[in-house]
């Protein structure tokens, strides 16, 4: 099986989300059987190296970084990742096509995350190892496709593994997009309010109290449409590092999924696994 293959015992990733997917996040996913991912969103070089780093004195299991490719340090950041041989690269916010040579070369798998039908025709023109697709269920920047329509289109269209994103909570989740064709999920939303979840008291407090519909979608600072918590008077949630470091009610972007709407208590990440499973 393809997930086998990095060294997973479930086809289950934990979408990276930046400052939020800290090494003990991505560690304890990655014990769990599933593939933990780091985000190197906002993060310098140096920060990314000690994050990988660190993921490895937690876990012997496979683990991977995601990329976001509109960052000025992008190239940076991935001679890091190469130098430090990590399984897996998630790509989001352009081409990884400048990266492509380089992330073979150190044996790293890449998924690009693909938000339209268009841009993963123009993904599977490169050599990726498999496509990332993600409705705007999901939490964070999305597009403007749900998972339902998008995903059958785009498994109709390739044999690679396709990995289903936005509103993954539980078993029925999984069982209801390998309906579609997907062969394995991303999931987010579902591990911020976990106990292995660094992310501050208020943003774990607003998840669990959040009641459909509890995510709207606002314009963020890099100029994408996010999908964050419905708060009032919060009317341009500008920054998710105000969200996850100070709870910043004002200022912050407390992105989520609509899954959010599901998720009523704090629970250790093995819980979480459990559900899935």
């Amino acid at each position: 099986m393809w997930y086998q293959d990095i060294g997973l015992k479930y086809p289950i990733f934990q979408g990276a989300m930046s400052w939020v997917s800290t090494p003990k996040l991505v560690a304890a996913a990655s014990n769990e059987g599933g593939l933990g991912i780091l985000a190197s969103g906002g993060r310098t070089a140096s920060e990314l190296r000690n994050m990988i780093r660190q993921t490895k004195k937690m876990t012997k299991w496979p683990f991977g970084v995601n990329l976001v490719l509109f960052e000025k340090n992008a190239g940076a950041l991935c001679r890091v990742i190469c130098e430090e041989k990590v399984a897996v690269v998630t790509t989001g916010a352009g081409t990884p096509q400048r990266f492509i040579k380089q992330l073979k070369n150190a044996q790293i798998k890449i998924y690009p995350v693909i938000p339209t039908l268009k841009i993963a025709k123009k993904m599977l023109k490169l050599e990726v190892d498999g496509l990332i697709v993600e409705g705007m269920e999901a939490g964070g920047h999305i597009g403007t496709e749900t998972l339902l329509t998008m995903l059958p289109q785009v498994t109709a269209i390739t044999n690679k593994p396709v990995i289903a994103a936005g509103g993954i909570y539980d078993k029925h989740s999984i069982e209801a997009v390998k309906c579609l064709g997907a062969q394995g999920v991303q999931a987010g939303t579902i591990f911020l309010a976990t106990e292995e979840s660094e992310i501050s008291s208020q943003y774990k407090k607003l998840i669990v109290s959040a009641s459909n519909p509890g995510t709207t979608i606002k314009r963020s600072n890099a100029g994408f449409s996010a999908r964050v918590l419905d708060l009032s008077g919060n009317n341009q949630a500008l920054s998710l590092r105000d969200a996850v470091i100070e709870g910043d009610v004002i200022t912050g972007a407390f992105m989520a999924g609509q899954v959010a709407d599901r998720i009523k208590k704090i629970e250790p990440l093995k819980k979480v696994f459990k559900r899935l499973l």
